[in-house]
């Protein structure tokens, strides 16, 4: 008896000791477990909310990066003409894009006076505090930057009363053949700034808020109550950069400031998090409960929650690292617990919404290399038309009528190689047959004072080319290279290795060191010119081609000047059968 009795004794000790290495070991696992959710949570949490404000901050810059863009291409038109002599020409200019941009509500350029020189009509209450705004005052005040104002104003459109954010810049232009200085006013419609981060899942009370440098409030997006934005605005101005966890109105939240680039504002992102950090404690309370029903359900519940959860969160977070490292490609399948496969479905809508947004940046690019590219071929200056006329017209007053044939044929085929059907690439043939179409009316029109020979290898005259590409340089050769004496223009094509050479020499005085330095600022816009030629034709080059393309100039003095064209070759040659080779 008394040995079944220790018996027992001791089998209740080992069961009482098992229980509490179970309960130990149960707990023990319970902390881990719930430790380690805490952890992949909070790395969830800051991982998916970094991403977020990646992608808002993305939208934001390159929506001003645009801005700036559309800006620079103003100015640049606007410092190119005289006001006086072309205001119709910048008229349209200003005014085209207020049809094709949403957000551009209207757009100025206003002189030191305040007084409207070019853009939109302005409304008779607005016009005499133009000076005083500051928009106006900034912009002359510091020249080298664009100011985005934090002003909450009117536009100054004639009836017009939609709110708008202005952009200004320091603006010099010509008119009456004076350089006169001004301001540049681009106005955007403030609700382009709210559509940028509509489809952003920020959470039930999420919001996004954009203060200047000076901490005063510019806008405000999503969902909230007065009380938490004053709290996030208080929290924004004293941490003023950075990511962090923070506590608004008892919820958990977790704030992105970030500074907009060319701008002076930043944008502060507040995301709502309250909702997984109510899973973990709701997480803990469950652990605790099952502690106290029972232990074996606590350790089968435990094992199976780590697996339902840990995994998930670990795919999710490799994930994550995969889209940190670039690959948008991938998707996150992941079966437990629904607020994590709600994460893992908010995951994979966010990498659909970066690729879809992607994509069309990508094809927006695209079209606007083209349309760049269309642009500049349409800046050929059409002088060459009316000289060519003039020239007509000349010879059939003297009676010259076979030249009066051959000039009209020639330019005829002139301007059919020019329209090409609209194809903005022709092949190197074709623009060779332009060139020889330009040089005859050149010869009619100059008396025969030059010469001209054509140097072409058999191999190249099938690529593709741009077109329009050798005729400004033939221009350049007879503007500057014909003389007193009779000169000689040479063309020559050939392959150097991957890139395709286009030539043209001429004979005469040459130019010096000096002078080819200042074509060269001329041509990378360092210096103010008014000329289209070779500016033009290096603009496209580097447009299309990119960097492997240049224009290459080279003179002797009273030996030649030569302008050398250099195309990277990006197809193979497709030799015409029984093409000559003029010498």
């Amino acid at each position: 008896m008394k040995r079944l009795i220790h018996d027992l004794t001791i089998r209740q000790s080992i069961l009482a000791a098992f229980l509490g290495i179970v309960l130990s070991i149960l707990s023990l696992t319970g902390l881990i477990f719930y430790t380690s959710f805490s952890q992949q949570t909070d790395l969830m949490i800051e991982d998916h909310s970094r991403e977020i404000n990646k992608q808002i901050v993305y939208n934001y810059e390159n929506y001003i990066n645009s801005v700036i863009e559309t800006a620079n291409y103003i100015q640049y038109i606007t410092s190119g003409f005289d006001v006086r002599d072309s205001y119709d020409y910048l008229q349209d200019k200003y005014l085209i894009n207020t049809e094709i941009k949403k957000d551009v509500v209207s757009v100025y350029l206003f002189d030191t006076e305040g007084r409207r020189v070019l853009g939109n009509e302005v409304s008779e209450n607005s016009a005499h505090t133009i000076t005083a705004q500051r928009w106006f005052t900034a912009a002359l005040q510091e020249r080298l930057i664009f100011h985005f104002s934090a002003e909450d104003r009117q536009s100054l459109l004639p009836k017009n009363e939609e709110h708008v954010i202005s952009v200004s810049r320091y603006a010099e232009y010509i008119e009456g053949g004076q350089q006169k200085r001004g301001v540049l006013l681009i106005e955007l419609n403030s609700n382009t700034i709210n559509e940028l981060a509509e489809k952003t899942n920020l959470g039930p009370t999420g919001h996004i808020i954009i203060i200047d440098d000076d901490d005063s409030l510019i806008n405000t997006l999503g969902s909230y109550e007065l009380d938490q934005l004053d709290m996030s605005m208080a929290i924004a101005v004293e941490s003023y950069y950075g990511g962090f966890m923070t506590e608004i109105d008892h919820k958990t939240m977790y704030m992105n400031i970030t500074p907009l680039s060319n701008t002076r504002w930043r944008i502060v992102n507040v995301i709502d998090v309250d909702h997984t950090a109510q899973v973990k404690r709701q997480m803990l309370l469950t652990l605790l409960m099952i502690f106290v029903v029972s232990i074996f359900v606590a350790a089968v519940v435990s094992v199976a929650m780590s697996r339902r959860i840990s995994n998930p969160l670990n795919t999710l977070k490799e994930s994550m690292r995969s889209i940190e490292q670039g690959s948008f490609h991938s998707k996150v399948v992941v079966t437990g617990q629904r607020e994590v496969v709600h994460l893992s479905e908010t995951f994979n809508s966010m990498i659909d919404t970066i690729q879809s947004l992607m994509e069309r940046i990508l094809n927006e690019q695209r079209e606007k290399r083209k349309t760049e590219l269309r642009a500049l071929q349409n800046q050929i200056n059409p002088h060459f038309l009316y000289n060519t006329l003039d020239s007509i017209i000349w010879l059939a007053e003297n009676d010259r009528s076979e030249d009066v044939i051959t000039t009209v044929s020639a330019l005829a085929r002139f301007f059919r190689i020019s329209i090409s059907g609209g194809e903005n690439f022709i092949t190197l043939e074709d623009e060779i047959q332009h060139v020889r179409n330009y040089l005859t009316i050149q010869k009619v029109r100059y008396q025969k004072k030059f010469e001209y020979r054509f140097e072409v290898d058999r191999e190249v005259v099938g690529l593709k080319v741009m077109k329009l590409i050798l005729q400004p340089l033939v221009e350049n050769a007879i503007n500057y290279g014909i003389g007193d004496e009779q000169e000689t223009i040479t063309l020559r094509c050939f392959r150097r290795e991957d890139s395709l050479i286009l030539e043209v020499e001429n004979t005469g005085y040459g130019i010096t060191d000096e002078r080819i330095r200042e074509i060269y600022r001329i041509i990378n816009g360092t210096d103010k010119t008014t000329s289209v030629g070779l500016r033009n034709v290096y603009l496209r080059l580097k447009l299309y081609y990119g960097a492997a393309a240049d224009l290459i100039i080279s003179s002797s003095l009273d030996v030649s000047t030569t302008m050398q064209v250099v195309i990277p070759v990006r197809e193979p040659v497709q030799a015409i059968e029984n093409q000559e080779e003029v010498t």
